[in-house]
């Protein structure tokens, strides 16, 4: 990592948070310290976001995460507030056993988490979902293994979530940020240190470091050729939204190789864009400086052609949509392309299921870039970015972004900035964040429910602006 890379957050997973301990010791920053400063930070959070609440109910568990619930409780007593500890592991079969309160912090069980709850935890989850109160979750809320996502039955769900010393992977990604709900960070005089850690959120200098910059003479060949290939019968939109995506993202020219009875009509509606019958002979090949495969490619002979003629140019590339299905068909491995599954398609390409992606997303991602070489782009909420050793963490984006075509605009956001320069792990991890932020900002503008996919690439170069 270069010095672009220092403003990046770490996120721990287990292996790290023993790293983390021996730093605090080294420091010699104790325990009761740490679980103060979090107490402090949990009263302030809880009085801002529920400024009417007079009754808390502190569920206690063991571990760290009770002894901080144990430190609130004990702050609580110099307020106005009457605080109730209740103490998780008596919880089974009592009926009610969650007093009458205002508000919840769940202190139950937090990093130490890696399998099923026990008994006494489920019966007292019941009782806080039964209850319809906001519930407040100290480093992760009871039942989120905070190392993978992997969400225990009777798992509780938070409101707002408050971690100690920095953000955990588990809880940012896949169905960890449902049950989350708003994460923010206590700072409790440890710092991260960047080398220790396999996953982290780029900072916005290592971003902005990143942005490719256009020279006052510029022409669109020095901005790079792209070629997107795909647009079998029936699904020439798939093309015209990567193509739109990558000449938002600043490419400076994108033909279309696509299927006979779609070059026309692609080159009507979209005049910007070149295109051409995938059978043509007069395609300039040559001139193309990277490669996006896979949009609306299809599953037909005619897509299996394609992809390997493409794969036999030997350009760089950008996999998505069905040429991850004929990459599953006939795996291979390549340094220089980027792969953008989704759960579904990456359970293909490891021959697995979708509920053991789901269960352990950043290990799903890793494994692909080490199975097929270049980078992976697990796509979801808290899109993950592996290869090079690293994985890498988005959290933007929103639910308004479920819906058709994002996958093929995100693809095409990533190829257009490899065509400039950029090399496949710095165009995944900056596409990745551009596209994610310029949702957003369209969510923003008109609201997430019926969000199009074109509204979120008319965003694209505001967000590239404001990284700028």
């Amino acid at each position: 990592m270069g010095p672009a890379d220092t403003d990046s957050l770490p996120l721990y997973d287990g292996a790290a948070l023993t790293a983390w301990n021996g730093r605090r010791q080294a420091a010699a920053i104790s325990p009761a310290s740490v679980d103060a400063q979090v107490a402090e930070a949990l009263l302030a959070l809880i009085t801002r976001r529920c400024p009417d609440v007079r009754r808390v109910a502190v569920l206690i568990g063991a571990g760290g995460n009770g002894r901080q619930a144990a430190a609130f409780l004990k702050r609580c007593r110099t307020t106005a507030w009457q605080a109730v500890g209740v103490d998780g592991r008596q919880a089974q079969g009592a009926k009610g056993l969650l007093p009458p309160c205002d508000a919840i912090v769940d202190g139950l069980v937090g990093t130490g988490l890696h399998g099923p709850l026990s008994a006494p935890y489920r019966a007292l989850g019941a009782h806080v979902r039964a209850s319809g109160r906001p519930v407040f979750a100290l480093d992760g809320p009871t039942g989120l293994d905070l190392a993978t996502g992997r969400v225990a039955e009777g798992a509780i769900r938070a409101h707002f979530t408050l971690f100690c010393a920095t953000a955990k992977v588990g809880a940012l990604t896949g169905a960890g940020r449902e049950y989350s709900g708003e994460t923010l960070t206590a700072e409790v005089g440890v710092p991260g240190v960047l080398d220790e850690v396999s996953v982290c959120i780029p900072g916005a200098r290592a971003l902005q470091a990143l942005v490719p910059r256009r020279p006052q003479d510029a022409h669109k060949g020095r901005a790079g050729t792209l070629a997107v290939v795909g647009g079998d019968r029936g699904m020439p939109g798939a093309v015209r939204m990567a193509a739109t995506a990558a000449y938002r993202s600043g490419a400076g020219l994108v033909m279309a190789v696509v299927h006979a009875g779609h070059a026309a009509v692609l080159a009507a509606a979209f005049p910007e864009l070149m295109a051409f019958a995938a059978n043509a002979r007069t395609i300039p090949w040559s001139r193309v400086d990277a490669l996006l495969v896979g949009s609306g490619l299809g599953r037909r002979d005619w897509g299996a052609r394609l992809w390997e003629e493409v794969l036999a140019m030997g350009q760089p590339l950008v996999v998505d949509g069905d040429g991850l299905y004929w990459l599953a068909q006939a795996p291979r491995a390549r340094a220089d392309w980027v792969l953008t599954p989704h759960e579904g398609e990456a359970a293909r390409l490891l021959h697995t299921t979708v509920t053991a992606v789901s269960a352990d997303r950043r290990a799903a991602a890793t494994e692909i870039a080490r199975r097929f070489g270049g980078v992976c782009v697990l796509k979801g909420a808290g899109t993950l970015i592996a290869g090079g050793g690293r994985t890498w963490l988005c959290p933007a984006g929103n639910p308004g972004m479920a819906t058709a075509g994002m996958g093929d605009a995100l693809a095409g956001t990533i190829a257009g900035l490899m065509v400039q320069g950029l090399a496949p792990p710095e165009a995944a991890r900056l596409g990745v964040f551009v596209h994610a932020h310029a949702g957003d900002r369209a969510a923003q503008a008109i609201g997430a429910t019926g969000l199009l996919t074109s509204d979120l690439t008319a965003c694209v170069p505001a967000s590239l602006t404001a990284l700028r």
